[in-house]
């Protein structure tokens, strides 16, 4: 046990070695029971005999255990915070108590185990053994009782020193989110490590107890009092620590890592304790060198709260139909989060589906990569303190990370689709407000002051451009439309200033665009919001004079609000920079962090696993879409041929976000009001400078959106190509 050796004397008349324990019975009524009993029995085998050694070891060991438990606790958590600390970890006093209600339910029933384990067995082996073996025996009961007991003890240490670290606030809420996040095997963690660490220790404290008594009572020729059992006691469990500490250093670890990954095992841990903190720290705990006053350190339960609301939230499945958020009303409160149902699902679980309910095919949202993020809430997870950078800037004077900056840069080389190196990297809420921040720099260049300059891109185009031109009717720009439809018209003087838009690939339609127009008069601006493994091949590493680049369609985090921009003219870089500072004061601190990690898990392994899941989901889907469309002549897709993927390293075919459905038949001149009638809603080709005859319909949103989008589009498309009365689905 790792609390000092407790005693009991168990009928000493009749053994013919001193006792473990010594118990104390003064007008005790359950002593004098026992007695009774004993008095009947005539011989130590009787069962009688057995019983009495078996009920006593089990109430004083239970009750002893918890006496010792309490009083020698806040050492425990000092010991268990000095052994998880890594260098430069300070230790504190605070909550040295932590967790000792719920350790002392669970340390009373493995007490009463050990001992009821070990006294008869002690005995039983005495009996059998030569007086010279009498350590064996103390050594085999002191092994096979922590075996029998780590049944109870293993999950009362896992759940007493992650709250003893701060992990958790209370016992009910470690328990019910340890089995959550990590099934029921969790609250067995480090078991492995736990009986190589408490075996050797219970054998040898119990043997070096036993032996040490036998000794001192042989040379003494009379019976030990309590102080004496008490100093042979500690120092029999001074000894055995020293010796086990490397053991317990590495128990401790692997308890407290929860679902965590740092050490995959004990050989693993102790490699990696050595490797990464020397040896020294294998003997971490058995001094009070590390404890250091709390005025200069910090109590790490701070983040208790948040974390733990964290976890409640993610436990709340909502059916699979839905999410819970941290931000939804009554999760700091204690209440139980509401569900955000997904379009066409309703109830408090999100287990309803509304029939024949409307599909949402408009919105552009990401979130078909929400289950990856799921699998890596771990690594993707950050804790912001309520004084996270309070301040307006960086300490270098910037509104920009430079570590976010870097691993941005790492991004582009890893995926190939950008070169950075000679470009300013600039922040902005999204490429929304880097469009404008752009095309507000490019427009300052203009010469000519009796005329603006003309912002151009090619049809079908993202509405963006002209809506924010319009919207600002800014007298050094005017929206101009189609960059061909300029081109070959006799206003191209290659005088006017021109600033051209060219999204690749292109949305609404996926494609693959170039800039239609040049000349000493041509500014260009490229959105590669989609240049990414998922959607597109990457063939190239563009090397533009002024990208732009989104979060939302790399990670799927839209509403994190984060784009970047590669600018290769530091003038353009300076005027761009300005519009940010006086429209925003750049992007939030907390966003950058967010996003920093975010891409930290993305870089991690080159991206591998992240656009191998986005271009595996998006390729099935338009498998699936382009198998119905297949079956109509009403109705037509894009058509893209396939390309080199320079990053998967084979010819791939396109994946774009967007089906861009086309109308076939004359008499269905709004494609739009068409599906629109079939209950799917998409964006009308309108919107994009195109024909009513179009309509995109987005493909990344959720799972169950997909899955309502194909549920109507079957019914819809194949009604027409199958009749009625032999109608079914596929």
């Amino acid at each position: 046990m790792d609390s000092d050796i407790v005693s009991s004397s168990v009928d000493r008349s009749q053994t013919a070695m001193p006792d473990a324990l010594a118990f104390k019975s003064i007008n005790d009524p359950i002593k004098n029971q026992i007695n009774s009993c004993a008095a009947i029995c005539v011989k130590q085998d009787d069962p009688c005999h057995f019983l009495r050694v078996l009920y006593e070891s089990l109430i004083t060991g239970g009750l002893a255990g918890v006496v010792v438990e309490a009083a020698l606790y806040p050492i425990d958590t000092i010991k268990t915070r000095v052994q998880v600390a890594r260098d430069g970890g300070k230790i504190i006093w605070k909550g040295l108590y932590s967790g000792l209600g719920a350790n002392l339910v669970g340390v009373l029933p493995a007490s009463a185990l050990f001992f009821g384990v070990y006294e008869p067995t002690k005995q039983k082996l005495l009996k059998v053994l030569p007086e010279n073996l009498s350590a064996v025996a103390h050594l085999a009961a002191g092994a096979l009782g922590g075996a029998v007991s780590s049944i109870v003890r293993v999950p009362t240490e896992v759940v007493k020193q992650r709250m003893q670290t701060g992990q958790f606030v209370s016992a009910p809420d470690a328990v019910r989110l340890i089995i959550a996040k990590e099934g029921f095997g969790g609250m067995y963690a480090g078991y492995g490590s736990f009986l190589l660490r408490d075996l050797p220790f219970d054998a040898l404290q119990f043997c070096v107890y036993e032996q040490l008594r036998i000794g001192y009572m042989l040379a003494a020729r009379r019976d030990l009092n309590d102080p004496e059992n008490a100093m042979i006691g500690a120092f029999a469990g001074a000894v055995t620590g020293v010796l086990t500490t490397p053991l317990d250093v590495i128990k401790t670890r692997l308890m407290v890592q929860g679902s965590g990954t740092q050490y995959k095992g004990v050989s693993d841990c102790i490699k990696t304790i050595i490797r990464e903190e020397e040896l020294r720290h294998c003997i971490t705990g058995n001094g009070s060198k590390d404890i250091v006053d709390s005025s200069t350190t910090w109590n790490p339960t701070w983040t208790n709260r948040a974390a733990a609301e964290a976890e409640t939230v993610a436990s709340f499945s909502c059916s699979g139909h839905g999410r819970a958020f941290v931000d939804g009303l009554g999760v700091l409160d204690g209440q139980k989060p509401p569900c955000e149902c997904n379009n066409c699902y309703i109830g408090k679980d999100c287990s309803v589906l509304l029939k024949d309910c409307p599909v949402d095919a408009n919105s552009g949202d990401p979130l078909f990569l929400e289950p990856f993020w799921m699998r890596q809430a771990e690594r993707s997870a950050v804790l912001v303190s309520g004084w996270h950078r309070m301040s307006y800037i960086y300490e270098d004077g910037t509104y920009v990370s430079r570590e976010l900056e870097k691993v941005i840069r790492k991004l582009h080389s890893v995926v190939g689709n950008a070169v950075t190196d000679n470009r300013f990297v600039i922040f902005g809420s999204g490429t929304t407000q880097l469009l404008a921040a752009a095309v507000h720099a490019l427009s300052l260049t203009n010469s000519s002051v009796s005329s603006p300059a003309r912002l151009l891109t090619s049809i079908p185009y993202y509405a963006m451009y002209k809506d924010q031109a319009e919207f600002f009717d800014s007298a050094h720009l005017k929206f101009e439309g189609d960059a061909s439809a300029w081109k070959q018209s006799g206003r191209n003087d290659n005088i006017t200033q021109l600033i051209e838009v060219v999204t690749s690939p292109n949305n609404p339609d996926g494609k693959l665009k170039r800039a239609v127009l040049d000349g000493p008069n041509v500014k260009t601006l490229h959105d590669y919001a989609y240049y990414w493994p998922h959607f597109s091949p990457i063939t190239h590493p563009v090397d533009e004079d002024l990208s732009l680049f989104s979060l939302s369609k790399t990670t799927g985090h839209a509403g994190s609000r984060f784009g970047w921009g590669l600018v290769k003219d530091k003038a353009i870089y300076e005027k761009m920079d300005r519009f940010i500072r006086l429209t925003s004061m750049g992007v939030s601190k907390e966003t950058q962090l967010h996003v920093l990690q975010l891409l930290k898990v993305v870089v991690g392994d080159g991206g591998n696993e992240i656009f191998n899941f986005g271009y595996g989901a998006v390729k099935k889907r338009w498998e699936t879409l382009n198998k119905i469309f297949s079956m109509s002549t009403r109705f037509s897709l894009q058509t893209i041929k396939p390309e080199y993927c320079n990053y998967f390293k084979k010819v791939r075919e396109f994946t774009p976000s967007y089906a861009w459905v086309k109308c076939e038949r004359p008499e269905d001149k709004n494609c739009y009001e068409i599906f629109r009638a079939a209950k799917i809603t998409g964006r009308s080709g309108n919107v994009f400078g195109s024909e009513e005859r179009f309509v995109r319909l987005s493909l990344i949103r959720s799972q169950d959106d997909f899955d309502q989008l194909i549920d109507m589009l079957k019914k819809f498309v194949y009604q027409e190509a199958v009749p009625s009365e032999n109608f079914m689905y596929i």
